[in-house]
Order: C-alpha cells, then structure tokens, then sequence
C-alpha cells in the first residue's frame, strides 16, 4: 500500500543561479599586490609563490618567433621520418623482389 503524506506535500526544487563578471587582469593585478605587501614582511611563503608567478608568466609570453621556430623543427623531423621510413620500405622491396628468386633457386636446387 503507498503512504500517504497527510502533513506536507514536497516541493519542487528551485534553480538559482546568479550571473557573475570575472575580470581576469583584475584579479591578476589584486593578487599581486597582495603578494607585494606579504613580500614586505619577507614571508618564505609569499616569495616562493613570486617566483611561482613569475615563472608562470614568463611561460605563457612564448614569442611567435618561438612558436614558429619549434613548429619548423617538428615539421623537419616528420620529413625526415617520412624520408626514412619510405628509403627502408624501398630497400626492404627491392630486397624482396631480387634476393627471393635467388633463395627460390637455391632451395629447388636441394630437394
């Protein structure tokens, strides 16, 4: 038999959501500045997190020139891959096609 609630009827759940801005470079400089008064005091841990950003940063600003440099390079390798790849599958070819009448020759030969 089901159970009858005689005192209280559930109720919907209500979704509330409320929008908010986020200003990155707002936040980047605040935290800064915090980083900057903790810096006065000479607290280890505020120092560690300085360099933490500065490395941080420093990453992130990779030049185009950098970019274009490392992406020239890896295109250099892949040619020189295909170019490996495509000289080993010809030796092996033509390996095949003069070394495998050869080797049929000498194996009717013994029997």
């Amino acid at each position: 038999m089901a159970f009858i609630r005689v005192f209280k009827t559930p109720k919907h759940n209500k979704f509330d959501y409320n929008p908010m801005y986020w200003n990155p470079e707002k936040e980047d400089l605040q935290e800064r500045l915090e980083s900057v008064e903790k810096g006065k005091t000479g607290d280890p841990e505020a120092m560690k997190a300085r360099i933490g950003r500065g490395l941080r940063h420093r990453t992130a600003g990779i030049s185009s020139e950098t970019r274009g440099f490392r992406t020239r390079q890896v295109q250099k390798s892949n040619k020189t891959l295909v170019i490996v790849l495509v000289a080993l599958m010809l030796g092996a070819l033509l390996l095949l096609f003069y070394l495998a009448p050869i080797i049929q020759r000498a194996t009717e030969t013994t029997i």
